[in-house]
This record gives structure tokens, C-alpha cells and sequence, in this order.
């Protein structure tokens, strides 16, 4: 069985340019490279200066060149380029090696917060190993081991949510029934559906409480 793991994983490359707009906050895309080419690093930035942020990616040593692709209000989606200094400084080339899968990575200036798929335990060492070989932090926050729950639909997701409870639950938060106040009734989600007010109440509470006992339950070192 799988682990789960978050772990704070900086500074990462670009962490001088985050430092001039101690607000913002990074959101990793994706990664590419093709051949020998450098690391390419997309990344969603929100909540801080993007002209200021752009000036010191231009200075940051570890980035050499970076790409507005997306503007938008609240946010921007940006390509970087990193630099030898950079390459140095990143381990994604041991996450491919060692089978680890990003599910997400944020970064701000004082910290890169990794939440990851280990496929073992000594996954989690060789990245831990990487990290300090390039002067990175590497704190485990908190791990578990990845396990399917058994309810209604069976085995059908990684959060053991069946598909008529994932159904409801989507219907639920779009329809602002979660919101305060609530902007939907019981009885007009289930409309919805096409299914009973009681059918939907029983949907939701095993929904809610397959995906608590799958994160918030299993946050625990192990």
C-alpha cells in the first residue's frame, strides 16, 4: 500500500524572487524537460505585486528566464526557466526516479509545502537525502499509508467516496449548500438528482465522513 506525505521541502529555486513579495503564493502546475534541456516550472502565483514579482525573477539566480502565459484579476500563470544554480537546486529529477507523485506543492517565501504519493518508505528517504544535499529543509509533517474504504460502492476512490456520494456532494457545494447562509434546501438538491430527501441526506453524511476519515483522520505520523 501507498503513502501519503506532506513535507516542507525549501527553499526551492525562485525563493529569491518570492522574498520581494513575501505575500504571494505559488502553486505548482507542472514540470517539464525535453532531452538535456533545463527544468521548465509552471506555477499558478497569487495574493501579492506581480510587476514587483516579475522584476526579481529577472534577478533571481536560480531562474533564467520566465513567461507570463496567463493573466488573470486575481492571479497569473507563469512559466520559469531555470538557470545551472536552479537545476542544482531542484529534486524533481528523484521524484521521476523514485515513482513519487506530486499531488500538490505550494510555495511562499518562507516555506515549500510538499503533499505527495511514496511508494515506499525509502521513497521518502531518497527525497529527504536529495533535500539536504542541496542545502533544501526537509521536515515530514505528517505520513500515512494510503488504504481504500469499504462502504456503500466499494472500493471506488482514493477518498473511499462512492460516485452517488461524490455525485451529491458536488451538487451540494456548487448549489452553495455549504455556503453561510446556504443559498440551496435539501429538498431542491435531491430535486435536482432526482432522487429522496432522505436518499440525499444519507449521501452526504457517508460522503463527509468517507473523505474526513480518508484526510484529516490520517494525518498522523507513522
Amino acid at each position: 500500500m501507498g503513502l501519503i506525505g506532506r513535507a516542507d521541502v525549501g527553499p526551492p529555486p525562485g525563493q529569491e524572487a518570492l522574498e520581494s513579495v513575501p505575500d504571494m503564493e505559488l502553486l505548482f502546475e507542472d514540470i517539464r524537460s525535453i532531452g538535456d534541456e533545463p527544468w521548465k516550472v509552471i506555477v499558478w502565483a497569487t495574493g501579492g505585486d506581480f510587476e514587483r514579482y516579475e522584476s526579481a525573477l529577472a534577478a533571481d539566480s536560480t531562474i533564467d528566464t520566465y513567461e507570463c502565459l496567463t493573466k488573470l484579476p486575481e492571479k497569473r500563470l507563469y512559466r520559469l526557466g531555470l538557470s545551472d544554480v536552479g537545476q542544482r537546486q531542484a529534486v524533481h529529477s528523484i521524484s521521476v526516479e523514485h515513482d513519487i507523485t506530486i499531488i500538490r506543492l505550494t510555495t511562499t517565501a518562507e516555506t515549500e509545502e510538499l503533499l505527495a504519493r511514496f511508494p515506499s518508505r525509502d521513497a521518502v528517504a531518497r527525497l529527504r537525502e536529495a533535500c539536504l544535499e542541496r542545502d533544501r529543509r526537509f521536515k515530514l509533517l505528517n505520513l500515512y499509508e494510503e488504504k481504500p474504504m469499504k462502504n456503500d460502492g466499494g472500493f471506488e476512490s482514493r477518498y473511499g467516496v462512492t460516485t452517488g456520494q461524490k455525485e451529491a456532494l458536488r451538487t451540494a457545494l456548487e448549489n452553495g449548500y455549504f455556503t453561510v447562509p446556504r443559498e440551496t434546501t435539501m429538498d431542491e438538491i435531491a430535486e435536482d438528482l432526482g432522487i429522496s430527501t432522505s436518499a440525499l441526506s444519507t449521501r452526504l453524511r457517508r460522503g463527509q465522513q468517507a473523505l474526513l476519515l480518508h484526510t484529516l483522520a490520517q494525518e498522523r505520523t507513522i
